[in-house]
């Protein structure tokens, strides 16, 4: 017997649990990298900074964490399809239900005795 899942028949259940693991792989690199090659270097040049050299870094590093945001919530637009909620796609237009009348039906199946 086969149970309706909600799904149409052409996709597979295990493409949202690929989707996740790419993702947050990929996102765990990103901040691997950015904490090795940026947030180390930067900390080590703040001990030793003056005040303009700390309000550049301060806004060097906002600029990066921006970048590093919007890489983050493209990622997740594209990974995990967010559009369909807003842009659904169009449906085909659906079937109006035949009711039947149950006694006209039970009607015309009714055996009448034959008269004696």
């Amino acid at each position: 017997m086969a149970t309706n899942t909600g799904r149409p028949s052409g996709t597979r259940a295990g493409r949202t649990y690929a989707a996740v693991t790419v993702y947050l792989v990929v996102f765990a690199l990103l901040v691997l990298a950015l904490v090795k090659w940026y947030l180390v270097p930067g900390l080590r040049a703040a001990q030793h900074a003056n005040h303009d050299e700390r309000e550049k870094l301060a806004a060097n590093a906002l600029l990066v964490l921006i970048v590093v945001l919007f890489a983050l919530m493209a990622g997740l637009v594209l990974t995990f399809r967010v559009s369909r909620f807003f842009f659904p796609r169009p449906l085909p237009p659906r079937k109006q239900t035949q009711y039947t009348d149950a006694w006209a039906e039970s009607a015309k199946r009714m055996q009448i005795p034959p008269e004696e």
